[in-house]
């Protein structure tokens, strides 16, 4: 009987004694693949076809030591796919979660710094990203203007705890009754409140404080009715 290699095509000559051992699991001697030969008996030789040698009794034995082996790695390249899902998984979580909220891949603390390393060595840069609700207003007072009349001044200092930089906030201004309903507000830019043209276009670094000073004419005068102003907060946008 012939059989041909899968892989390299070459002809040998077989016996039935070589496909009752290892169930008819041979090693090709040119290319040392390893092929079951009763499914690549030929019926007929080609034209022009090279016949080799016999396939050699001792190379049986190590055949089927290697198919042993091979056997034994199962369990080997089981966890291997098995973290290979894994990974693609997590990939796939990050995509999904970089498409439907960036902010949140952006911002998560123990993430940034990696993406930051990343952007740092392969020259790119992150895309800004913004939390209102990292900004901490620590102290704020209001008095009357003492060099003018008819105006309240409020000082404020505010804190960015997030652990990445982001540019400064626009405040909100909102005067209220003893109800506590809003009955004035007055927005701020960070160019009106902080008053210093070099920090322009700037970002605010992680856990950097702002001292702010708003000078404003006294809303009481401009509410009409018998309302009173009672109290006022700041809110970050």
């Amino acid at each position: 009987m012939h059989v041909q290699c899968p892989h390299c095509h070459t002809i040998f000559r077989i016996t039935a004694a070589h496909l009752n051992i290892a169930q008819g699991h041979v090693r090709c001697s040119h290319c040392h693949s390893i092929f079951n030969a009763t499914n690549y008996l030929l019926s007929q030789l080609p034209k022009q076809a090279v016949e080799k040698d016999n396939f050699q009794e001792e190379d049986v034995p190590e055949l089927l030591e290697e198919d042993i082996y091979e056997e034994g790695r199962s369990w080997s390249s089981f966890f291997f796919w098995t973290l290979i899902v894994i990974l693609l998984g997590a990939i796939l979580a990050g995509q999904y979660m970089w498409y439907w909220q960036p902010d949140k891949v952006l911002q998560h603390k123990e993430v940034r710094p990696w993406l930051e390393k990343f952007c740092y060595n392969f020259l790119c840069e992150l895309p800004p990203t913004y939390d209102t609700a990292s900004f901490l207003m620590q102290d704020h007072i209001a008095q009357v203007h003492h060099k003018i009349d008819d105006a309240i001044q409020f000082e404020a200092t505010f804190t960015n705890t997030a652990t990445f930089s982001q540019p400064y906030p626009s405040l909100q201004l909102t005067f209220e009754d003893y109800n506590g309903k809003a009955i004035a507000q007055r927005n701020f830019t960070s160019i009106e409140y902080l008053q210093q043209p070099s920090l322009t276009g700037q970002q605010m670094r992680p856990k950097a404080s702002v001292h702010i000073k708003l000078e404003l004419s006294d809303v009481s005068d401009f509410i009409e009715g018998d309302t009173v102003v009672s109290g006022y907060h700041f809110e970050f946008f």
